[in-house]
């Protein structure tokens, strides 16, 4: 299994949502991650709103390709879970994102992902509160 590099303090982190769209802000979850001493990325996906999506699975898929070909993105979290993320498995450029492993967090719904990036692209993951439950505190093991 590949393990990605830890997230370092002033490191780049992408914010999308590959579900359910959240209720927070774009400026909540922006703070959210300054909080943590990481710079925001905020894609389009993490905000959007299309039905009960976080964007048309194009827009979803696109993001998480882009946020992983980026070599400036040191680590990808989600806002929420809830539903779609099967949805854009097969949208996913599995060979850019195995030749560019980073830190991946979420839960609920995202576990879709997390199966994925582990049997296509032997990627260990983190399955931890999504950026949008971080504005509330995190107790001191989650941080």
């Amino acid at each position: 299994m590949i393990r990605p590099k830890s997230l370092q303090p002033g490191d780049r982190l992408a914010i999308l949502c590959g579900s359910s769209p959240t209720s927070k802000t774009s400026d909540e979850l922006m703070q959210a991650v300054r909080d943590m001493g990481l710079e925001p990325v905020l894609y389009p996906s993490a905000t959007a709103k299309h039905g009960f999506l976080s964007g048309e699975d194009a827009v979803r898929a696109a993001d998480i390709n882009a946020a992983f070909a980026d070599p400036s993105i040191k680590g990808i979290v989600c806002t929420r879970g809830g539903y779609g993320f099967h949805r854009i498995l097969p949208m996913l450029n599995w060979k850019v994102i195995k030749k560019n492993p980073k830190f991946f967090g979420g839960y609920s719904d995202v576990t879709a992902l997390h199966i994925a990036l582990n049997q296509k692209c032997d990627l260990v993951t983190y399955h931890m509160p999504m950026v949008g439950a971080w504005h509330s505190g995190l107790d001191e093991y989650s941080e």
